[in-house]
């Protein structure tokens, strides 16, 4: 038993990480958070070319941090006002999907590449795919890591931060499921979001914090 949980544990970063090589899409998404692995990654697939409709999203906030502004970032390297979309009311990566669905299908596009960290590559597919429903709808989607310093999926565990994030994502991807798959549909998501929230974020902080 210890052998089959110590090979499940070594894996985790290759389940979580199914991040792809960049190929054009109609549109480039550097989805909100993370650090400026995320915006440079961005920045250099839109100038290769790699956004079919020539244009940037941008999840989340536009604040990077208290100096840095995602947009002025991007302008400031070479990339248009016009080209960049801010896509608002993004606040978590549920919202980023769903969000974005519309707008994809608004502006007649059919696929999409999201730029993030690459432990967070399995959930995001996995809302597009079974919660958003983009492959029903047409639509396809792939992630392309942020080619962070500190990650490794053959050795996460060699890394506090890789763990911490795979210890994140492992609680997020059912919780996201149970919330946004179950109970949001039957109509119980805004009664209990306050308790369930507060729940999440307790057991998350206190399980990383006895691990890592």
């Amino acid at each position: 038993m210890i052998i089959i949980i110590s090979f499940l544990v070594m894996n985790l970063g290759s389940f979580f990480d199914i991040t792809k090589k960049p190929e054009k899409t109609d549109v480039i998404v550097c989805l909100g958070g993370g650090g400026i692995e995320r915006l440079t990654k961005s920045l250099e697939l839109y100038l290769k070319g790699y956004s079919k409709s020539d244009k940037l999203v941008l999840t989340g906030t536009t604040r990077f941090n208290k100096k840095e502004n995602k947009i002025a970032f991007f302008m400031r390297h070479g990339i248009p006002r016009e080209k960049i979309i801010f896509l608002k009311g993004t606040s978590n990566t549920m919202y980023e999907v769903l969000i974005l669905k519309n707008y994809l299908l608004k502006n007649n596009m059919k696929n999409v590449t999201f730029i993030t960290d690459p432990p967070h590559s399995r959930r995001i597919i996995f809302l597009a795919n079974t919660i958003a429903k983009y492959t029903r709808d047409g639509l396809s989607c792939f992630v392309v890591g942020s080619d962070v310093a500190w990650w490794n999926k053959e050795s996460y565990y060699d890394n506090n931060k890789a763990i911490r994030f795979v210890i994140s994502e492992l609680l997020k991807l059912p919780f996201n499921y149970i919330v946004y798959g179950i109970i949001k549909p039957l109509g119980l998501y805004e009664p209990l979001k306050e308790n369930i929230g507060g729940l999440m974020y307790f057991i998350k902080h206190n399980i990383q914090r006895l691990l890592v």
